[in-house]
Order: structure tokens, then C-alpha cells, then sequence
């Protein structure tokens, strides 16, 4: 299911991801991908709480039956048509209209996510739920944009159903391979476990969900955003408390000025303070111009290097790890069993 990521030792700190002022640096072998182009966020993994050591999963779910599972190679053409609408409405795609949008959404998720949900349905711990896209596409069509701050969030967070009660869990989509009766919780090394879910009472080992936060032993709702809030006030996943009140990033559009506070749309990244529009594959790209979906090589976006392509940066490789000067391929991971 869908989940918050929590680090499972009190007092560490990481930074939220945010598009630098400088060109970005090139990765080193064996490193997750940490480039820091606004990208579309369908894989929402993207948020690691580090509001509390408290902070665990979503809404609860059930597993999806045969029945209600859907083709994960299916997930982009099945989803483009739901969520494009919604991003058109609240601001958060450079598009001009739904076709744009659709060419835009298509390309991004099947050069960049899909592959990875696929490789971990392949594996049996995911499946995606045609019950949850349904939901997810009346959510969407009355949402607040202020409320729905990560996509698979809210009534999106069972469109991928997550089937593994009790193993490894690893950070971005390998996150969602915990069930509906647990959470993943990452340590130091960005691997975790999937934990139980608090019934009671909370701790370290049973995490509420992913609307609550754990208070003297149990959960409690986490303000939303537009509500009151202070100091002792714990907001949603993805909102902070400002001038008073709870409130999200905004999102802000092409030749705006941005931060962690004011993000750009989808295919835009923020370079020297400025959301600048991404290339798609086949076009110009260079220290100011990220690509949407691919990779920069040669001064043109490329589509991503599949398992065991030479590499010699991860953020070339669709898995997002180059290992020894090659590309581990979609769901190797050192994280997961």
C-alpha cells in the first residue's frame, strides 16, 4: 500500500529533495539517483517524514483480489486519462492542453516508473488494483489542489496494493511493497522493514497511519492542510506550519522564482531559482535544461539504460543505481529479499 517513509532512529535528519541553484553534480557509481528534477510524481514515494520517528502509513486498505488486479505494464495507458485532468486543473504540468499533457505523462511514466512497478509485481509484491484507480479518478475530480500534495496520497493511496505483511522495504516505489496492515520504516542505510501498524497503542515498532501521528503512546489525527497549528503541531505528510496555519507547497509555473516552499510543475526543474521547462526524449538538454523522462547524453535527452547497460552515473539508469560501471536492472535492490 501506500506509504510514508520513516526513519527508524530518533534525531536524523535529511533534506527534502529540491532542485539546486547549480548544475547538478554527476552521481557516483553505486548511489541512488538523487537528481533533483521536478519529474511527475507518480511513483509519491518521494516523501520521507522527518517530522517525528513517528510516522508510518496511509489509509487503510484491502488486498487486491485476482479479480480487481490489473496488468502493471498496463499502469501509465490506464492512469494517463485520470490524472491528467486533475494536473491540467491544479497548475501542475508545463501542458497546454490534455493531449500535450497525455504525450507528456505517457513518456514520463513508462521511461521512468512504470518498469519499476513492473519489475515488483513481477515479484509478487505489488499489484495494481483496478478498484484503487477507479477511486483515485473520482478523488481526483473533486479534490482541493491544496489537499492532494502527493498523487498516490488521499484516495489515490490504493491504486497500487502493497503484499508483503512482513520483510524488507527499500525507499521510492520499493516502499509500497508493505501490505495494508504495515508500513515501511527505513534506518540509516535507506533500507527498512515492513512494521505493523499500531492498533492501541504506538511505538517504534507499530506506527500509525499515515493521517496520525503517535502522542504519548497513541495516534492522533495530523492537522490538515488550512488548519491551525503551532510549534506542537504535527501536519500532514508534505505540509509544514506557516504564519499560523498548515499549508503545502505551492506550485508555481515556467520563469517563476522557486524553492522547497514554491516547487515547479511537472516537466520543469528549478535551476538558479527559476522553474525551467524540461526537455522530452529527442530534444536539446544541458546544465540548465534536465530531461523530463530520459537522460542527458551528448546534449539530447536519451531514454533511460535498462539492467546491465554500461554506466557511469546512476541517474543514466532506469533502476536509478549504476553499480561497477553498470546499470542494476529494475528491482535489484540490496533492500529488498
Amino acid at each position: 500500500m501506500r506509504t510514508a517513509l520513516a526513519l527508524a532512529i530518533l534525531g536524523a535528519s535529511i533534506l527534502a529533495a529540491c532542485a539546486s541553484d547549480t548544475a547538478p553534480a554527476t552521481d557516483t557509481a553505486d548511489t541512488i539517483d538523487t537528481d533533483t528534477a521536478d519529474t511527475i510524481d507518480i511513483d509519491t514515494a518521494d516523501a520521507i517524514d522527518t517530522d517525528t520517528a513517528d510516522t508510518t502509513d496511509t489509509a487503510d486498505t484491502t488486498d487486491a483480489d485476482a479479480s480487481d488486479e490489473r496488468d502493471a505494464r498496463q499502469y501509465c495507458e490506464l492512469t494517463a486519462d485520470l490524472f491528467c485532468p486533475y494536473y491540467l486543473r491544479c497548475g501542475r504540468i508545463v501542458a497546454s492542453d490534455l493531449d500535450d499533457c497525455r504525450k507528456t505523462f505517457l513518456e514520463t511514466c513508462n521511461g521512468r516508473y512504470e518498469p519499476l512497478y513492473a519489475a515488483l509485481a513481477d515479484r509478487g509484491m505489488l499489484t495494481l488494483s483496478a478498484a484503487g484507480i477507479a477511486r483515485c479518478r473520482n478523488h481526483l475530480e473533486a479534490v482541493a489542489c491544496e489537499q492532494q500534495i502527493f498523487d498516490l496520497d488521499g484516495g489515490c493511496d490504493a491504486v497500487w496494493v502493497g503484499q508483503v505483511q512482513a520483510g524488507g522495504c527499500g525507499p521510492g516505489i520499493e516502499s509500497f511493497v508493505c501490505d495494508a496492515r504495515s508500513t515501511c520504516v527505513l534506518g540509516l542505510s535507506f533500507c527498512g522493514e515492513c512494521k505493523p501498524l499500531a492498533t492501541d497503542t504506538c511505538d517504534l515498532d507499530h506506527r500509525c497511519p499515515d493521517d496520525g501521528t503517535c502522542t504519548d503512546g497513541a495516534c492522533v489525527p495530523r492537522a490538515k492542510v488550512g488548519d491551525r497549528c503551532d510549534a506542537g503541531t504535527t501536519c500532514v505528510l508534505g505540509a509544514d506550519c506557516r504564519d499560523g496555519r498548515c499549508a503545502a507547497p505551492t506550485i508555481v509555473g515556467v520563469g517563476d522564482t522557486c524553492d522547497q516552499i514554491r516547487r515547479c510543475p511537472y516537466r520543469a526543474s528549478c535551476v538558479g531559482g527559476h522553474c525551467v521547462e524540461a526537455a522530452l526524449l529527442g530534444e536539446s538538454c544541458d546544465a540548465n535544461v534536465t530531461c523530463a523522462s530520459g537522460w542527458c547524453s551528448a546534449g539530447v535527452c536519451v531514454p533511460l539504460l535498462a539492467g546491465g547497460a554500461t554506466c557511469t552515473a546512476s541517474s543514466s539508469c532506469l533502476s536509478g543505481r549504476c553499480s561497477s560501471g553498470s546499470c542494476l536492472a529494475p528491482g535489484d535492490s540490496t533492500c529488498l529479499p
